[in-house]
């Protein structure tokens, strides 16, 4: 993510202090200063110093880690470049394997610039080897390897405006255009000789490039790229080009998106997006079925002589992309999807690019952050995560492909790429998924759980199967739509706001009468209750209301039933106690309702026995877990799924003439079992992390058998490497993160 984007997130609120720690999880001072954007090549993390206008280079193969050295071993290598980079790109190359290779240059612009700086990546050299001037306003930029020996690095570059030399192919007047630049080795780089840059794609008028990649490359095949395009008129699309000069475009499409609705893919519209990236070649393992390799993998024999089944997926099947929330029109406009390029992306790529289908078959959902925006993203093979599961005992596991997305709030998600969806790491010792569940528990008047634990409470989304594996409660759940809560059904509770409230003394006829605001906002009716209490305790007396009176002043009365001898006789003693408590009584309306702790803040409602309470009368489906079958393609019949919108309601079913009594409540918990893998930084002042509050553009890659991270964070002015193998989801982390600044 660029600069003009985490610029506007960073005035918005995130520190630009600069801070150096003294504590053991922050090393490697090299006088960074704008550090807005990383790249990795050949085992070597180049970072933007832009207020300095250089690039430093972080050697991940140095033991202790840290920055190049410059010739003064006291200082660090700094590679002058263009003014103020903010933005880096490399030569990205495959092997005959489709494994991702890196080539001999990364390249430096800068937001609002005309200058790309050409610099040699090898560790012997690492020098800038030319300045390319444009002589218009560059918006992106994208690069691939030689992709045969001799052959050049070819760098492509989105211009603003038209330059006289791509007139000929585009016209002279019109938007802008995208250039192709050749560029020899850095041994025998001779600037003079320099071919010139050629137009390959014109741009419509009022047209911005956001992004650009390039597609696997081959030497036998002209050059594919993937273009992220915004016009001012608020439209965004994305498109494949052949850079050939035809400008042809190659929309790609998703479903409309619609809540609560199965994709339909005859009503397809563009693709609004700010960032593009894809993937090299990875391999999946895939179970055998009755003894047998499934479709569409190979069985593969192991040295101990043992076989498996693999499934290989071709380097740049996919394009992933951060959806453009600027100009996306529709309720899905935040978060990364994939879009599928057939499964030869290379030799046979799809003619009609579409949103790509989950591990489950069906269409992708929406990845997206726990809060904010995403402002990176990359894409990574060979890495291991923590995996932290449902049995508290951490596993370490290997991920065909890894998706790392940092976000403005501060927090960075992984996803598995590889099946186009969240991590759930709620799933157990055999790496199988647990299904929802609801927990009720039946406790007292004092919190404490009762030995007769029995079902009163029913839970359902209708057209769903049943959870047998839920406690204390009949519920009919699917799985990968329900919501996370707490929810206290109190039998006979308190009113909230109804709770020691003081009374008229003086009042004398009727006796015991009291007054309140709260009367008609809190449901309270004939039949409730009211306990007198005093500094000593309540009393001990039950005085049901007999009537209720609105005075006209916002106040209400309460009257008391004293028709009973017995209650009028353990009322007397009590009727000098100053304040008073209202409770739900036990033929109208008894249960008391909360959402989370018992609380004014919290109530929700009054429920009769067998009357529902509704959790939400619109729930779709966050997740695919495995087995999801709708919209698959052919579709399955009869489905184990319910199309959304999907309703959940909560029943009490034991109340009056049971066995509760006043105040005995359940506490009914709904577990969606769903645990995506999202962690924090500890940016507390003891921390010395405090400053490390904006994240932005991610790399990531295998160290010595170590997986790591690097996260470029402009807030901090530092680049913080993550060890994926030991940080702790759902947490904000302090140890196992290492600060270079």
């Amino acid at each position: 993510m660029k600069r003009g984007f985490l610029a506007a997130l960073l005035l918005s609120g995130a520190s630009l202090a600069l801070a150096c720690s003294d504590t053991t999880s922050t090393a490697g001072a090299a006088g960074l200063s704008g550090t807005y954007d990383v790249v990795l090549s050949n085992q070597l993390v180049f970072v933007t110093s832009q207020d300095r206008d250089e690039l430093r280079v972080l050697d991940l193969t140095r033991t202790p880690r840290e920055f190049i050295p410059a010739p003064n071993p006291l200082e660090p290598l700094a590679i002058p470049v263009i003014a103020r980079p903010d933005s880096l790109t490399r030569d990205v190359g495959y092997n005959d394997k489709g494994e991702d290779v890196s080539g001999p240059y990364i390249y430096a612009r800068s937001s609002g610039g005309r200058g790309i700086s050409v610099v040699a990546a090898d560790r012997a050299r690492l020098n800038e080897v030319t300045r390319l001037a444009t002589g218009q306003l560059i918006t992106a930029f994208a690069a691939h390897a030689p992709v045969a020996e001799g052959a050049p690095s070819v760098l492509y570059y989105a211009l603003q405006t038209r330059p006289e030399a791509a007139e000929q192919l585009c016209g002279p007047f019109g938007g802008g255009v995208v250039m192709r630049q050749d560029l020899p080795g850095p041994e025998g780089f001779d600037a003079a000789t320099l071919p010139p840059a050629l137009p390959v794609f014109c741009l419509k008028p009022a047209d911005t490039v956001m992004s650009m990649l390039t597609l696997p490359a081959r030497a036998d095949r002209v050059d594919s790229l993937v273009v992220a395009i915004r016009n001012v008129s608020g439209t965004s699309r994305l498109v494949r080009v052949v850079a050939d000069g035809a400008s042809v475009e190659i929309p790609y499409k998703r479903p409309r998106p619609a809540p609560y609705a199965v994709p339909n893919y005859a009503d397809l519209v563009d693709i609004p997006a700010r960032l593009v990236a894809t993937h090299p070649s990875y391999e999946v393992q895939r179970a055998k079925v009755e003894g047998v390799c499934p479709a569409g993998t190979q069985e593969r024999t192991l040295e101990d002589g043992t076989t498996i089944c693999i499934e290989a997926w071709p380097a740049g099947r996919f394009v992933f992309v951060v959806l453009d929330e600027l100009t996306c029109n529709s309720s899905d406009c935040e978060g990364v999807i994939a879009l599928d390029n057939g499964p030869k992306p290379v030799e046979e790529p799809s003619p009609a690019p579409v949103l790509a289908r989950d591990i489950t078959g069906a269409a992708m959902l929406t990845l997206r952050p726990s809060a904010g925006l995403p402002t990176g993203l990359t894409l990574r093979t060979g890495l291991e995560v923590r995996e932290l599961l449902a049995d508290s005992v951490a596993y370490l596991t290997a991920i065909p492909l890894l998706g790392i997305m940092p976000s403005s709030d501060g927090r960075i998600t992984l996803f598995r790429a590889d099946e186009r969806r969240p991590f759930n790491l709620d799933r157990n010792s055999n790496n199988t998924p647990l299904n929802s569940s609801v927990v009720a528990e039946l406790r007292d008047n004092n919190e404490l759980a009762r030995t007769d634990q029995f079902q009163g409470i029913t839970v359902v989304q209708p057209g769903c199967p049943q959870a047998t594996d839920s406690t204390n409660v009949t519920a009919f759940l699917c799985n990968g739509s329900v919501p996370n809560g707490t929810y206290r059904f109190v039998f006979q509770g308190v009113l909230p706001g109804l709770v020691g409230l003081s009374r008229d003394l003086t009042q004398e006829d009727p006796p015991l009468l009291v007054e309140t605001t709260l009367a008609t906002a809190r449901g309270v009716s004939a039949g409730d209750s009211i306990i007198l209490a005093n500094n000593a305790g309540a009393c001990a007396a039950v005085i049901p209301i007999l009537r209720l009176e609105d005075q006209g002043n916002g106040l209400t009365r309460l009257f008391p039933d004293l028709s009973d001898p017995a209650v009028a006789a353990a009322a007397e003693p009590c009727a000098s106690y100053p304040l008073f408590t209202v409770r739900a009584g036990p033929n109208v309306k008894p249960f008391v309702l909360y959402a989370g702790a018992e609380t004014r803040d919290t109530y929700l409602q009054r429920l009769n026995v067998n009357e529902t309470y509704t959790v939400s009368t619109f729930l779709d489906y966050y997740y695919h877990p495995d087995g999801f079958d709708l919209g698959l393609e052919p579709p399955k019949s009869p489905t184990t799924y319910v199309p959304a919108p999907l309703s959940l309601t909560m029943t009490p079913t034991i109340g009056a003439g049971s066995r509760l009594a006043a105040g005995d409540r359940y506490v009914v918990t709904l577990l969606p079992r769903f645990r995506r893998y999202v962690f924090g930084v500890d940016t507390s002042q003891s921390s010395g992390l405090a400053v490390y509050t904006l994240p932005a553009s991610v790399v990531a890659t295998d160290v010595a058998g170590a997986s790591l991270a690097y996260v470029a964070y402009p807030s901090a002015d530092g680049v913080l490497q993550v060890a994926l193998e030991s940080i702790t989801d759902n947490l904000d982390n302090l140890t196992y993160l290492r600060a270079f600044q």
